[in-house]
């Protein structure tokens, strides 16, 4: 059956996506086109789609199905939250994780977030698909805001016990073979019902059914690990400059770029896509995303050596 990589996409009149509300579609096309066709150029051998609850208008959907990858139609009828929710649009990616389980055959699959640049294959990151549940692991410490009220919310479901410290997995990547991920979606759905009965409005998105139910998959021995050594978030803002060298060293496969990426570098990339049909150089792609030298600067470093000699 095989390995299948594909993103989530939904329109709905009064829904948000944060604070990008207002940001339009031909932007968010935009990313997708960047998204998947750079995962389907670097992983030929797997199957490649964009769920959606509207058809793909031109010239998109042609630079779709010219890359090979395809689109599938998927009603947002579940996970549906109140519009006004700062991520209420992000739900819709649990919605196509449970009609994928249900309309496809696979092997494995991996739900990819949409602004994001594939760079390598994903060769090793299957291989880890059969053993567990693979979620990217936000570099949050347990008092972080967004962390701190994903853990409340937990508590809020399950108050006996509390207070719980949950792990903060982020919603751009979940990977696993097909019985894990059912068993994953299951524990999804378990958590938005309880949310439902008890009338919890999570304000972080699909993230606050995930990391409940990576937690509660954990405690019933189903094995969930951290994603990062294939995907990483770089935040490229001009006062949140949030990156790694990892890039390059010990690379990912995938670069996630939120925020002002979207309306900049993959931006950026799609133009180049659609003059080239081809990528640029993985060297310009970097550059282009304004990632630092992978080495250390020359004179801060001789400074420190020669301060370590003085020293002895």
């Amino acid at each position: 059956m095989g390995n299948l990589i594909f993103g989530a996409f939904a329109t709905l009149a009064g829904y948000r996506e944060g604070s990008d509300a207002n940001l339009g579609s031909d932007l968010y096309y935009r990313c997708i086109v960047v998204s998947l066709v750079s995962a389907a150029r670097q992983n030929p051998g797997c199957t490649t789609a964009l769920v959606t609850n509207v058809p793909v208008p031109p010239p998109y959907a042609g630079q779709l199905a010219e890359a090979g990858v395809e689109t599938w139609l998927c009603p947002f009828d579940r996970y549906r939250v109140d519009g006004a929710l700062e991520w209420s649009l992000a739900f819709y990616k649990l919605c196509a994780l449970d009609w994928v389980l249900e309309h496809r055959a696979f092997d494995r699959a991996l739900l990819l977030d949409v602004d994001t640049f594939t760079q390598h294959p994903y060769t090793d990151l299957w291989r880890e698909a059969d053993e567990a549940v693979l979620l990217y692991q936000v570099p949050h410490a347990a008092s972080q805001q967004m962390t701190a009220a994903i853990s409340r919310n937990y508590d809020a479901l399950w108050p006996e016990g509390a207070p719980h410290t949950l792990t903060h997995f982020g919603g751009e990547l979940l990977c696993g073979s097909k019985p894990r991920l059912q068993a994953f979606a299951g524990l999804c759905a378990q958590v938005f019902a309880r949310m439902q009965a008890v009338g919890l409005t999570p304000h972080e998105g699909d993230e606050a059914v995930t990391c409940a139910a990576a937690y509660r998959s954990l405690l019933a021995g189903q094995p969930v690990r951290a994603a990062n050594a294939y995907i990483f978030r770089y935040w490229l803002g001009a006062r949140f400059y949030f990156v790694s060298t990892n890039y390059c060293l010990d690379p990912v496969c995938i670069l996630h770029l939120p925020g002002q990426g979207k309306a900049r570098q993959l931006a950026v990339l799609y133009r180049y896509y659609t003059r080239h049909q081809a990528f640029p150089p993985l060297g310009r792609v970097h550059r282009l995303c304004c990632l630092p030298p992978a080495h250390p600067p020359l004179l801060p470093t001789l400074r420190v050596r020669l301060l370590a000699r003085l020293s002895r």
